[in-house]
């Protein structure tokens, strides 16, 4: 059994496969950073928007309560009702605004942006309603549902009463779940733009390694293996090798047109050789070991003892 080989082609591929590997691998741990990072960004994009939104609805609620008090001060002051209902009812038309309560001095509701005013006159009593007519400054108070501004209303140092305004927390979720969506929407069109360029990088190299091994098997793989097979010829004793002449200027090219002219000089020796040992050097006939040759040749083609052979023998006088 012959050993097997591991030729210039095996090699070729295989290096090109190891490094066909080594990138496939590098890839693949770039791909799955990629995914945890596309993971940590959702998370802190998440977290971001969260507290961009918490902010952004603080900061809203404590404009819009303090412009209210501002804008109550003379309404108040001259109890001017349809000037506060006007002032009430276009703050309670915000997006994101819940509630207003406009309240007087006592704690007793003034306005709260309705048409009837149920309460009107009836003393703040609800979870929140303590700390915010206690409130000397600007108060914030949170609940699962609410975000609440309390801003007194003062005309100098006299305080004539407060607002609060209630920022609906679950309306912003929802909004921080729309704009979380399309952050996520966003990551995952990246990381598919991201998981394409990957994928086309193997596709290449792929085709990098076929089109290498079509090389190597052109220019390396095929001249060496003809100038096995016509050494191997050679061997046996069949110096009419022919070759085919490549036109490479490098140095397998060079080796197979030095073979060539090689092989070219063996069988123009053998010739030589064979016609020395062959014929006869006065007369340029057959000689003695070529006429034993051929006869034992002869005999040997012969393929049962019942067929014959003659020899004909021809003598001719005083010829030396």
């Amino acid at each position: 059994m012959s050993k097997m080989r591991f030729g210039l082609q095996a090699r070729a591929v295989a290096v090109m496969g190891v490094a066909l590997l080594v990138v496939a691998i590098m890839v693949g741990l770039w791909l799955a950073r990629l995914g945890s990072l596309q993971t940590e960004v959702r998370t802190l994009g998440g977290q971001l928007i969260v507290s961009l939104y918490d902010d952004q609805a603080q900061r809203q609620g404590t404009s819009l309560a303090s412009d209210l008090a501002q804008a109550l001060v003379n309404p108040m002051y001259y109890n001017d009702s349809e000037q506060v209902a006007q002032l009430v009812r276009a703050l309670k038309a915000q997006p994101l605004v819940s509630y207003v309560r406009v309240f007087d001095a006592q704690g007793y509701l003034v306005h709260d942006g309705s048409e009837t005013v149920v309460d009107y006159g009836q003393r703040l009593d609800d979870p929140l309603a303590e700390k915010a007519l206690a409130a000397s400054d600007t108060l914030v108070q949170r609940t699962d549902h609410v975000l609440e501004v309390t801003v007194p209303v003062l005309l100098g140092e006299q305080r004539l009463g407060g607002v609060r305004v209630g920022m609906d927390l679950d309306r912003m979720r929802l909004q921080q779940a729309q704009a979380g969506a399309r952050l996520d929407s966003g990551i995952e069109v990246v990381s598919r733009r991201y998981l394409y360029t990957g994928l086309v990088l193997l596709a290449g190299l792929l085709l990098l390694t076929v089109v290498v091994a079509v090389y190597v098997q052109r220019t390396l793989v095929h001249p060496a293996r003809a100038l096995v097979a016509a050494a191997r010829r050679m061997e046996q004793g069949d110096y009419e090798v022919e070759l085919s002449v490549t036109r490479n200027n490098d140095e397998i090219g060079e080796l197979v047109r030095s073979f060539a002219t090689m092989s070219q000089a063996i069988a123009r020796h053998d010739r030589e050789v064979r016609k020395l040992a062959y014929t006869d050097a006065l007369t340029g006939l057959a000689n003695r070991l070529a006429f034993r040759q051929t006869l034992e040749a002869r005999m040997a083609a012969i393929p049962d003892a019942d067929q014959r052979l003659a020899l004909l023998f021809v003598d001719v006088d005083d010829f030396k």
